[in-house]
């Protein structure tokens, strides 16, 4: 274990153990050349084997730098072509993946030698905000121990995921870098990753600085209840209503989902279960979202309250709390349909179907997503053909399945390109 952790860690190094010392990096490139990945590599190259994956000559690589000397890559960096990955690939990798074309690609190793994995979002600018693309997203962050962006929002999403996520690229370079280099390190020693509970801190410190500079706003006191319900703060609840109150006075889009319905959450992690579950019916205006209030209130009237907790998480996006509240208890069916809900909404499908028994699967519908589920699962291990052939048994009830069959072929025409284009 390591002997220096936290801040002191963060701000000094923590002490190297073999483990780290005999580790390596494989990078999954962008689209494009990017500065904030070859600052990060610059670190990296310090310590560790750093291996980027393109099918470009070592030589070839160094004349595009030249070309794009803003963007140059450290000079320690070695170039992998796809070809060679299984060369250097062992369960003490961490791979970078810095685009979510590579889901396949990358997944398909992890899961063959249990590797550990960081997601680096680095464009928000994609050509094509394809189903596709999003769908491939959601794949990666879920079989990701880390995840880095330079949005604030898509960090908080996958925190709210229950993934630990960085923001970087946010004016902080020094402590952004160092984060990350310890994130690395805590991954390698297999203890938790804690790095980024301490940009929580620093982002709460620097909303509540512009909430004393400006006053009551709805962005900026939104944001800071965020961050104080991560951290399990009664004040969220003071700056959420504020939030909600400038909203409607703005006039805002729809307040009560948006803001107000958040008040259900912090209730919910503050204990106060009975207005937590009050304020989400507030907010359940829809169909489907009547019956949803309905099935808490009917689980409370059962005593099953931690269900009705979690369910609220859920439908909250704070699918970690969720988690956190239901694994490891009994496997009634309640629980096990919430799990499956969780997660096939955040991505990790493999375990959604642990969820499913026979019993699950009477219907043509049921039988058919069950195929499709399946053959993504296969797909992110790297087995083709059996995801092809479980999608064309689905088709036979569906051919809107053969989509599926088509997204493989048009995936792998994009991880082409993005090898070539590295």
């Amino acid at each position: 274990m390591m002997k220096n952790t936290g801040i002191h860690a963060v701000m000094h190094g923590p002490e190297r153990s073999d483990d780290v010392l005999s580790s390596t990096i494989v990078v999954f490139p962008p689209r494009r050349s990017d500065p904030l990945l070859n600052k990060l590599l610059v670190e990296l190259c310090k310590e560790y084997k750093v291996y980027y994956l393109s099918e470009l000559k070592q030589k070839d690589a160094e004349h595009t730098n030249e070309e794009a000397s803003t963007a140059r890559l450290p000079s320690d960096v070695l170039f992998l072509p796809a070809s060679k990955l299984h060369t250097v690939w062992t369960e003490d990798t961490i791979a970078i993946v810095a685009h979510p074309y590579w889901v396949h690609v990358a997944g398909s190793q992890t899961c063959l030698h249990a590797a550990q994995l960081i997601t680096l979002h680095l464009d928000d600018t994609e050509e094509d905000p394809s189903s596709l693309l999003l769908t491939c997203m959601k794949q990666l962050l879920a079989i990701s121990q880390l995840f880095c962006s330079r949005s604030e929002m898509r960090c908080l999403d996958a925190a709210f995921c229950g993934t630990p996520a960085l923001l970087l690229d946010a004016g902080q370079d020094d402590l952004e870098v160092r984060l990350f280099t310890q994130a690395i390190h805590e991954m390698i020693e297999d203890i938790p990753i804690t790095v980024h509970q301490i940009q929580w801190s620093e982002r709460k410190a620097h909303y509540l600085s512009l909430r004393e500079q400006n006053g009551p706003h709805e962005t900026i006191s939104f944001l800071l209840s965020v961050y104080q319900y991560l951290q399990g703060e009664g004040e969220a609840l003071q700056y959420a209503e504020e939030a909600f109150l400038q909203a409607l006075a703005k006039g805002s889009d729809q307040p009560l989902i948006s803001h107000y319905r958040f008040l259900s959450a912090i209730h919910a992690k503050l204990g106060d279960l009975k207005t937590a579950v009050n304020i989400y019916g507030i907010t359940a205006f829809g169909e489907i979202e009547a019956r949803q209030y309905e099935n808490i209130l009917s689980l409370m009237a059962q005593d099953q309250e931690a269900l009705a907790r979690a369910e609220l998480f859920r439908l909250n996006d704070d699918y970690g709390s969720a988690l956190s509240i239901i694994q490891g208890a009994p496997l009634q069916n309640n629980t096990r349909h919430l799990l499956f809900h969780i997660y096939r909404e955040t991505g990790q499908i493999e375990l959604a179907l642990a969820q499913v028994q026979s019993s699950d699967l009477l219907s043509n519908e049921d039988r058919y997503m069950f195929r499709i589920l399946c053959g993504n699962v296969e797909a992110l291990r790297g087995e083709r053909h059996a995801a092809i052939r479980l999608f064309l048994e689905a088709a036979a009830e569906n051919e809107e399945a053969l989509v599926h069959i088509a997204a493989l072929e048009v995936l792998d025409e994009k991880v082409h390109i993005l090898l070539e284009g590295s």
